[in-house]
């Protein structure tokens, strides 16, 4: 058993920081990629708060007043607000998950399944560095939803005339 100590491994390590078993990579290459990745998170959270954010609607309007606009800029202008809102909140999301995965090497829990607790293979590191969990614990996860159709749908069939029994909610072809 080898202590992470924050900065390296360390054999006799006497501080009290958590004790794990060997990963089996070098941890410094996806501490690298995860600050890396952490910086271009950053940027682009940065760039979308300069162009979208620092000023208001009608300021990006380029207009005295919103009044004489025709309603498809305003509504161009409201879509694209919200559009750079999700991606805020993606960015953000990204952030803290990789923050998560440096507070885990910090930790020396890296590398290791928060839910079951086994290795988590390097190829899915490597693929996604900032993974807490291993495949078959993330498929468990997931959710699948049962069938792509509207939930009013049964409803809906009950009281339209000629609905037929044959045709049940599920049993489309799926969507290509």
């Amino acid at each position: 058993m080898r202590k992470y100590n924050g900065e390296s491994l360390d054999e006799d390590a006497t501080d009290t920081g958590t004790t794990f078993q060997d990963p089996g990579f070098d941890i410094r290459e996806f501490e690298n990629k995860l600050v890396s990745e952490l910086e271009r998170l950053k940027q682009g959270l940065e760039n979308i708060k300069q162009k979208t954010f620092s000023m208001s609607q009608k300021q990006s309007l380029a207009e005295d007043s919103a009044y004489d606009q025709h309603p498809g800029d305003l509504g161009t202008e409201t879509f694209e607000r919200g559009k750079d809102l999700g991606l805020k909140d993606g960015l953000e999301i990204g952030m803290a998950r990789v923050r998560g995965a440096l507070e885990r090497i910090r930790q020396g829990k890296y590398g290791f399944c928060l839910s079951c607790k086994q290795p988590i293979p390097v190829e899915r590191l490597r693929a996604v560095p900032e993974a807490e969990l291993c495949v078959p614990c993330k498929e468990e996860q997931e959710v699948v939803p049962p069938s792509r159709r509207p939930v009013e749908e049964p409803a809906l069939r009950q009281d339209f005339p000629g609905a037929s029994q044959d045709e049940e909610p599920g049993n489309e072809p799926p969507l290509s």
